[in-house]
């Protein structure tokens, strides 16, 4: 079973030298304050994936609300939140840890709340009665994860929002609303965000809607695909509260002044 102050981690398809090092780099931060532990996939907070069709596979069927970390000989792996290049250096797999840890704790605490919903519901309801919304966007990012992230990043401003987790879902949703502003994921299963964007400057009403590119690593190639794309600016994942709410400001200023 979960420990509530441990983070399970569930391994599909790695070998054993790989395993090895997690092994260690596991046991090491454990005398760091930070606890991780092994578990099945029922109990998991992250898969830690081989980069093989068949792993990849396996750990998309059982996928609800675990995040990802794919493990590649490349920095070109699509899949999951995180990639963690071989060889694997303890540096590297530290930050892996740590910038997830962070994710699942935030998962975390908005789980508890959830089972705990008397109070904090009243004050919910409460505070949606006389909330105001100056503008509606739509955050579309297959991490359920990094949908939580931004929906708590907008809860405390005048930005409702609605969620997509795929591509598809996000050009059906933007054919049958209207939205201020778009949060887009790049890497999908489906349709990438690059075409979610390029389809959307061709309609009329999208035009000119700030589109805010989601990724998880960022390169002179990945700005220049956005920018052909359309996008209007980048935020690497995970979404680092400041940054957030810097890029945030400026795009409600553009709003205000020109929306």
């Amino acid at each position: 079973m979960s420990n509530s102050n441990s983070i399970g981690i569930c391994f599909f398809g790695l070998p054993t030298k790989d395993m090895a090092v997690f092994d260690r780099v596991i046991e090491f931060i454990a005398k760091k304050g930070k606890k991780f532990h092994k578990c099945p996939a029922e109990f998991a907070d992250i898969f830690l994936v081989n980069d093989s069709p068949e792993s990849l596979e396996l750990a998309n069927k059982q996928r609800k609300l675990q995040l990802i970390i794919s493990v590649s000989d490349s920095n070109d792996c699509t899949f999951g939140d995180y990639n963690i290049k071989r060889p694997l250096l303890i540096t590297r797999v530290m930050r892996a840890f740590d910038e997830s840890s962070k994710l699942c704790k935030t998962a975390k605490t908005e789980t508890n709340k959830a089972t705990n919903p008397v109070e904090e519901t009243v004050t919910q309801n409460s505070q949606q009665t006389d909330k105001h919304y100056d503008f509606h966007a739509l955050v579309v990012d297959d991490s359920a994860a990094i949908r939580k992230q931004l929906e708590i990043e907008l809860r405390d401003t005048t930005i409702s929002a609605d969620y997509a987790n795929c591509g598809k879902e996000a050009l059906e949703k933007i054919e049958n609303n209207k939205y201020d502003l778009i949060f887009l994921d790049i890497i999908m299963p489906d349709i990438d965000g690059y075409e979610v964007c390029k389809q959307l400057r061709q309609k009329k009403n999208y035009k000119k809607t700030p589109v805010i590119m989601l990724s998880g690593k960022t390169s002179p190639l990945d700005e220049v695909n956005g920018i052909l794309a359309g996008a209007s600016t980048y935020l690497l994942k995970p979404v680092q509260h400041a940054d957030f709410q810097k890029t945030l400001t400026r795009i409600s200023k553009w709003l205000n002044e020109f929306a």
